[in-house]
């Protein structure tokens, strides 16, 4: 299964990357606070994490402004996958903000590369698309509305925590009535 799943991830990064009009992001990420351990919560459906009962994303604030991905799923029979990768900055220039006399906040639209062949060959959209001010609960999402992800540092957080970004989605068209919520949280 890790095979097949490793073989569909470039499809799915191409389908990601096609964009559709202007999508917001947040302007008050900062990867040292946005670094730890996200439980999906809720997603729409993929293909890539179909049968997907639990997930979490681990990511890792890295000097360069970049930030380090390791994806993690559970299906229910208790098989686990995981994944590795790096998120860095779309133009990073007009991407990234500096607030004086506090911690430098990075961009919220990013470009993800995973590791393994032949995911490595192609990068996906990975939007921070509207994150709490403490940096514990954010949705994330593609330009094509296609891939939308509902995660918190919280696994006992629920889909209605999330009512006043999912009411901001669904006005920019993503298609909320097909949310999937995890029914698992924990992985081993």
């Amino acid at each position: 299964m890790k095979h097949l799943l490793l073989l569909l991830c470039p499809f799915f990064l191409l389908a990601c990357s096609a964009t559709k009009s202007s999508l917001p992001t947040v302007s008050h990420l900062e990867a040292a606070r946005y670094a730890g351990k996200w439980h999906e919560i809720a997603r729409l459906p993929n293909f890539f994490e179909r049968g997907v009962v639990a997930a979490t994303a681990t990511y890792g604030a890295l000097p360069d402004g970049s930030i380090s991905v390791l994806n993690t799923g559970m299906k229910s029979n208790g098989e686990i996958s995981s994944i590795t990768g790096k998120a860095t900055p779309v133009n990073p220039a007009g991407n990234t903000q500096t607030i004086p006399d506090k911690a430098r906040f990075t961009a919220s639209k990013l470009k993800v590369r995973f590791d393994k062949f032949p995911a490595s060959l192609f990068t996906g959209d990975y939007w921070i698309l509207d994150l709490n001010e403490s940096h514990t609960h954010a949705i994330v999402g593609t330009p094509s509305r296609k891939m939308l992800w509902l995660l918190s540092k919280d696994p006992a957080a629920q889909v209605s925590d999330f009512t006043k970004g999912m009411h901001t989605m669904s006005k920019e068209g993503f298609p909320m009535s097909t949310l999937i919520t995890n029914p698992k949280r924990l992985l081993p």
